[in-house]
């Protein structure tokens, strides 16, 4: 049976209407208390958010319970502008200890890069000393960087030394895996989550029932439901197994909009044991089905 304690509660359903299969809108804020205090009951090991995230860094500090036990992740807002000036470095300080402050936390598990883009900009250099000054205040025990793919990640690596890593990772998404990332990360002791399980939910929805720009991969959809369901697996347990059997994967992050998923995944976690599916036999897929960034205005 794989371990709960290497699920992580992604948060940004709490702030914020999230999901292409989310029909339900946000959890309202007894929802929320639940869902966190079963996540804590139930042995998860992170919980994963961002000042971006709407009111959740509020409401987590709220009803988060004492002792919780949780290594929780927050981010940085992005940088506004073209160049990052000294200014902006003094405003992520200051937006990194509203967040301790919401969170009712005097320290983090780990602060993270949200847009890693902001490293392109001139002036960047400002950015990994705030996440420095950060370590050196005690606020955080490592710093990290969330990417998108394996270009975005080598950008990275070359601004500063990654503690953690958060990137896209589910059964159509191999491309990390493909590259080598995987493997050089944890030879560097670099921890690494998985974001992106469920591709924003469409991996869970009928294949028929996708809208009309993702037509293209039904067919693939419907062929790991087909071989999941060859193993007994519903596709959120399959989904799961996709990527808690990874070895190289830390911790995989996962949203939910009610306490009925949370329970869900709960027992879709215990299915997880047994070999995989070969994935390789899987049609590579187009990124521009993979990456949110490029998806049209209508589907995000």
């Amino acid at each position: 049976m794989t371990s709960l304690s290497r699920i992580g509660l992604g948060t940004v359903q709490f702030g914020a209407k999230y999901g292409i299969s989310n029909r339900c809108g946000q959890p309202g804020e007894k929802e929320v208390a639940d869902i966190l205090v079963r996540a804590v009951q139930a042995g998860f090991g992170y919980l994963d958010t961002a000042t971006t995230y709407g009111d959740a860094e509020v409401l987590i500090g709220r009803h988060l319970p004492s002792g919780h036990g949780l290594r929780i992740v927050t981010k940085l807002p992005p940088v506004a502008g073209d160049t990052v000036e000294a200014r902006h470095a003094n405003a992520l300080l200051d937006a990194l200890a509203i967040s301790l402050d919401r969170l009712r936390v005097g320290r983090v598990h780990s602060v993270m890069i949200h847009h890693a883009i902001d490293l392109r900009k001139p002036g960047w250099q400002r950015i990994v000393e705030v996440l420095c000054e950060a370590k050196a205040r005690g606020w955080t025990e490592c710093v990290g960087a969330s990417v998108y793919d394996a270009a975005e990640l080598v950008m990275v690596e070359r601004c500063f030394a990654l503690g953690l890593v958060q990137l896209p990772l589910n059964a159509l998404d191999r491309r990390l895996i493909a590259s080598g990332c995987l493997e050089r990360l944890k030879a560097s002791g670099v921890e690494v989550h998985a974001r992106s399980l469920f591709l924003q939910g469409l991996l869970l929805m009928e294949p028929a029932t996708l809208p009309s720009h993702f037509a293209p991969l039904q067919e693939a959809i419907a062929g790991l439901r087909a071989r999941w369901a060859e193993d007994g697996l519903t596709p959120l347990a399959g989904c799961l197994r996709s990527v808690l059997r990874i070895a190289n994967i830390d911790a995989a992050i996962v949203g939910v909009n009610s306490l009925g998923e949370l329970m869900e995944i709960e027992a879709a976690v215990a299915d997880c044991a047994g070999n995989d599916i070969d994935y390789g036999l899987i049609t590579a897929v187009d990124p521009i089905y993979l990456d949110p960034r490029r998806w049209p205005p209508s589907v995000q």
